[in-house]
């Protein structure tokens, strides 16, 4: 959990200085700011399957040891880049160098999470686990625009960062220190019996209807996701003219929804009753979160108070929260041996949604702006993610967990 805070802080850190610094004092526009946001994503989302090949092949411990060292360096090359402050399209360029080599070491982050929980945790709390563990990632994230935004105010953007960068690696150290590998998991029979691992022994897993589906949905789950990271501090404070310190608040507290959702979601999901089949033990929390959650979110666009909007989104993103726990245990188990990998590929599609959300959403906010007003024309931006979770809801019904672990070679350990 505290690997995972730290993983996000760092991450959405980023979006809290381009709403307060760069954007009104460096004149990059939203657009810009956009890009600098999806060129993580996008490295992170490139280098996932290899990230879920060095899971497999090395173990979830090396792999968030791995992502420890390597986030340390780069958020502090992040501060670096203020030396160029005076040229904007040089800091610009920079952040998205930058930016792109974090995400790289990024990537197995969420993935070994997951394998560490199916290793070591019982089948029927692995929900929940998850559920903890993706919490540990909204922690990070909520109190990113509280906890940033005070450094920048008493100190500056860049040594806002390097004291990022020595958080990291205390926790990096802690997680080395305190950690070792599991022999008894499928991670060290990788290592110790398969000293390669071929495209073609993977690939059949990869193809698998339930894997393709589940990762499918989660596309449609981080295009809506993200908005609530990356967009919703610039959505109070710029377009809807709230106070920075109100707009803070509700970005911290919709985040921190989002946080109990998760732990509620996965909570829920193994309290589902054994008699029901497996497809339905999985998918019944995903599927009314998902659809839950996208409609009370076009319901709290609607509305012109935006205090309204605010418990709207609150609750938006605490029925998508729940989801997360769910589409984690699932992606890893259905991969058996290979679980590292298909995660990845799950959170392959999923960051895809989520590197287009970031740029499409302020285009979008753009295009209606100019036919139907700033404000109407970003709500029409954030109905479109609203209507693709809702969709993305309904492919968890080709998702069979029983089928997937019966044709994998080994199942999950018990």
């Amino acid at each position: 959990m505290l690997v995972v805070a730290c993983g996000h802080f760092n991450r959405i850190s980023i979006s809290v200085i381009g709403s307060e610094r760069l954007i009104p004092q460096y004149g990059l526009t939203p657009e810009r700011m956009g890009l600098v946001y999806s060129a993580f994503l996008l490295s992170y989302t490139l280098a996932m399957l290899p990230g879920g090949w060095l899971i497999d092949r090395y173990g979830a411990r090396a792999a968030l040891m791995f992502w420890g060292f390597g986030s340390v360096v780069f958020v502090g090359l992040n501060a670096a880049a203020s030396a160029l402050q005076s040229d904007a399209l040089a800091l610009w360029t920079s952040l998205v160098v930058i930016r792109s080599a974090l995400g790289i070491f990024n990537a197995p982050l969420h993935p070994a999470s997951a394998a560490m929980v199916c290793e070591r945790v019982a089948p029927r709390s692995r929900a929940f686990a998850n559920g903890l563990v993706t919490f540990g990632a909204i922690i990070g994230i909520a109190s990113t625009y509280r906890v940033m935004g005070s450094m920048i105010d008493n100190f500056d953007w860049s040594t806002a960062l390097i004291i990022s960068s020595v958080v990291t690696l205390i926790v990096t150290l802690i997680w080395t220190l305190s950690t070792r590998p599991n022999e008894n998991t499928d991670a060290h029979r990788a290592v110790t019996k398969r000293p390669t691992m071929s495209f073609r022994e993977i690939s059949p897993v990869l193809l698998q209807r339930s894997v393709i589906c589940i990762a499918l949905s989660y596309g449609a789950y981080g295009y809506f996701q993200y908005l609530f990271f990356y967009w919703i501090q610039y959505f109070f404070e710029t377009i809807q003219h709230l106070d920075k310190s109100v707009a803070r608040d509700y970005s911290t507290i919709i985040t921190g929804a989002m946080g109990i959702g998760m732990v509620c979601g996965g909570w829920l999901t193994d309290l589902v009753p054994q008699s029901l089949s497996p497809r339905l033990r999985r998918a019944i929390v995903p599927v009314i979160g998902m659809i839950a959650s996208g409609a009370v979110f076009e319901l709290g666009l609607i509305t012109s108070d935006p205090q309204l909007t605010f418990i709207s989104l609150a609750i938006a993103s605490a029925l998508i929260g729940a989801c997360e726990g769910p589409f984690w245990t699932t992606s890893v188990e259905l991969g058996g041996r290979y679980g590292g990998i298909t995660g990845s590929l799950m959170n392959t599609v999923g960051n895809l949604g989520g590197t287009i959300s970031p740029y499409i959403t302020p285009w979008l906010g753009a295009l209606f702006a100019a036919r139907y007003g700033e404000v109407l024309g970003w709500k029409m931006s954030l109905a479109v993610a609203g209507a693709i979770v809702i969709v993305g809801a309904l492919l968890w019904w080709g998702i069979d967990p029983i089928v997937q672990t019966q044709k994998t070679d080994d199942k999950p350990a018990d």
